[in-house]
């Protein structure tokens, strides 16, 4: 059993877990690469277009490595940049034809993803769980 001094280490082992399962499952849908590529691909299929600084906020990373992230996807032909025709200075990012086929697949990935992380708790569980590392988050975003 963990204690309180030991939360931080047990968080981390559940974000190693959780990572290597999410590369294992986008290595199974033949996309290899990190974890980021797929949080981008799903706020991607949510939102359609999203601006790069639109992009960071959702996937909680800084600009400069989502422009590398969205890079990386550009050669893969995942996703396209486009500009903003309402602003020239704004870059968009969405999806292109061949991520558009993957629907269905993220969709199945989610779903698999929910289930493992949620196994054999409750619906009052999971919504405390939620709760609670959303206030732990906003400590560390003060």
């Amino acid at each position: 059993m963990y204690g309180e001094d030991q939360f931080i280490i047990l968080l981390a082992k559940v974000r190693d877990r959780a990572y290597e399962f999410v590369q294992q499952e986008l290595k199974a849908m033949g996309l290899a690469g990190a974890p980021s590529h797929g949080a981008i691909l799903v706020a991607l299929i949510k939102y359609k277009t999203l601006s790069l600084t639109e992009l960071a906020k959702i996937i909680d990373k800084k600009k400069s490595s989502t422009t590398e992230l969205v890079d990386k996807l550009i050669r893969l032909g995942y996703v396209e940049k486009t500009i903003d025709p309402n602003d020239s200075r704004i870059k968009q990012v969405r999806l292109t034809k061949k991520s558009m086929a993957l629907k269905g697949k993220f969709a199945k990935f989610s779903a698999s993803l929910t289930q493992k992380t949620f196994n054999g708790i409750s619906q009052q569980e999971r919504q405390q769980s939620i709760e609670t590392l959303e206030k732990i988050l906003k400590n560390y975003q003060e």
